[in-house]
């Protein structure tokens, strides 16, 4: 069994006086991680904690105890469950013990490959890791008391979450995510502060890397279909990839054949793409990428898998540069066709949008975070072909001219806009649902004097983005625009009427815009 969600698509009052919360720009100029971190009290993290100490002096988390209530809420389990620190485990543990590195990853008994191949990814990149880890850890030091800081993005902040350093343990082995260096701990901790933060490492099962993505990195991330990738596509994967990218991959749904035809591939698994590389072979070239399994094991046993015959006739020097092994250590070649065919969905997580859809990401240079609030009976009027869609929030957005920026993009300006409902991991478990949400937007003569009525969407189109983005159920949705300078209509929705969540906004643009309520908007404080 697998362990990624199933994707599937969905398809007059008396207004209380809402208080309006006027967006954040944020103008990047030439920082690479503009985003400002915010220490923020809330569920699973916040400020550091209070000392709580056990006898020996380390720390003790009471907010996340050794119990089985951390590991599992709805469950029942007969495993021997013993918390250990570190020390206890080994007899001399290292939080990092030479860099981090995406074969440190090893899956243990919990469904979240989800999100250990987009940490593997993450994990060889030091500047996004330094976001995660941040460098006040003292373990290994000591000063080292017990505790671990971690941090998280969580709908539009950052978040601070501490940890006691022990973890759940049978018959002496780390039950859940592990280091391949049985000394190394950082994998077993951040995959511990993330439970924490979603209130048990049972909420972690089964889940979609652009969400992990999300939360690792704050950056977007954008879905893919392999099947429908041209051949000259893989280029554009590779630019991506070699720009800094972080690219995951679901592979598709093998439960009904037979071990031979399976060819070593999971179904409905997540696997993470760790190279792409065109090479010389016989008189043509091969287009070949590389991917992970989180588990460390099990591998493509089909063409240019590890020790196929394609590999006698490539040169030692290039099988050198590939690092081609014949280690069962998960991560194995395939060509770009067979990738194409084992794959249903590829995700594309950039820090900043790619706007020109080249495969390279582009410098963003505004960024507008709006947070707000569908609220049942008064603001959640459903999508486009409800009547009451009008009910839902209006906001009018303002993009100004700009003859550099317009020169670049044949006369237009690129706008990428992302829906992301505030719908936490342990209301999963809690029973609650995923809603189907989506956006549509509409451009204006000029700006109306107040919210628009049902008539207007009656007769009025709205502007299609670039990568024909639908309404499904995702914790956030994305659509890319090249627009005319000029007054546009932004309605978030969710796809059915009387659904009420929170949600946030965000827009990028490399060329100055604004946002503002016009009606129907509700602050979230």
């Amino acid at each position: 069994m697998g362990c990624t969600s199933s994707l599937e698509s969905s398809q007059s009052l008396n207004w209380p006086k809402a208080k309006i919360l006027y967006p954040k720009v944020v103008e990047r100029g030439d920082r690479l991680t503009p985003r400002s971190w915010t220490s923020v009290v809330g569920s699973g993290g916040g400020r550091a904690p209070k000392s709580h100490k056990s006898l020996d002096g380390l720390y003790i988390d009471p907010d996340f105890p050794a119990e089985l209530s951390s590991i599992y809420k709805k469950k029942i389990s007969d495993k021997k469950i013993v918390w250990k620190r570190p020390v206890e485990i080994v007899s001399r543990p290292t939080l990092i013990s030479d860099g981090t590195s995406r074969h440190d990853m090893t899956q243990g008994d919990l469904n979240d490959c989800w999100f250990l191949s987009t940490l593997s990814a993450i994990a060889e990149k030091p500047q996004l890791m330094a976001k995660i880890i941040p460098d006040d850890n003292t373990f290994g030091t000591r000063r080292y008391d017990g505790k671990f800081h971690c941090r998280f993005w969580q709908f539009g902040d950052w978040v601070d979450v501490y940890i006691d350093d022990r973890l759940p343990t049978v018959d002496g082995e780390i039950l859940f995510a592990h280091s391949s260096d049985p000394n190394e701990f950082w994998v077993s901790l951040v995959e511990k502060a993330y439970a924490k933060l979603n209130k048990s490492y049972e909420s972690l099962e089964y889940g979609f890397e652009a969400d992990a993505f999300t939360d690792l990195t704050g950056g977007l991330a954008e879905w893919y279909n392999p099947a429908e990738l041209k051949d000259s596509e893989f280029y554009l994967i590779r630019a991506a990839f070699l720009c800094g990218a972080v690219i995951g991959c679901l592979s598709i749904d093998k439960e009904e054949q037979s071990e031979y035809n399976r060819k070593g591939m999971i179904s409905n698994h997540s696997y993470v793409i760790t190279g792409i590389e065109e090479i010389p072979y016989s008189d043509t070239a091969a287009k070949l990428i590389r991917v992970r399994n989180p588990w460390g094991q099990t591998e493509w046993e089909g063409a240019w898998c590890d020790g196929s015959e394609e590999w006698n006739r490539v040169p030692e020097l290039i099988k050198l540069e590939l690092e081609v092994t014949s280690q069962d250590d998960g991560e194995f070649w395939m060509s770009y066709n067979d990738f194409r065919k084992e794959y249903c969905n590829m995700i594309i997580c950039n820090l900043t949008p790619d706007f020109d859809h080249d495969g390279i990401s582009d410098k963003t240079e505004y960024e507008i975070n709006q947070k707000g609030r569908w609220v049942v009976n008064i603001n959640a009027g459903g999508w486009l072909e409800c009547d009451t869609f009008y009910k839902n929030p209006q906001y009018i957005l303002t993009l100004y001219a700009d003859i550099s920026v317009q020169r670049r993009y044949n006369g237009r300006l690129p706008l990428a806009v992302a829906l992301q409902q505030v719908y936490r991991r342990q209301e999963i478990v809690d029973g609650k649902e995923l809603y189907a949400i989506g956006f549509e937007i509409f451009q204006l003569q000029h700006i109306p004097s107040g919210k628009l009525c049902n008539e207007f969407f009656q007769r009025s189109d709205p502007l299609m983005p670039e990568n024909e983005e639908t309404y499904a159920e995702y914790r956030e949705t994305a659509g890319r625009f090249f627009l005319d300078p000029g007054v546009y209509l932004l309605v978030p929705s969710t796809h059915q009427p009387q659904q009420g969540r929170d949600y946030l906004l965000r827009l990028f643009s490399v060329s100055r815009m604004e946002l503002r309520p016009l009606g129907n908007c509700l602050d979230t404080g």
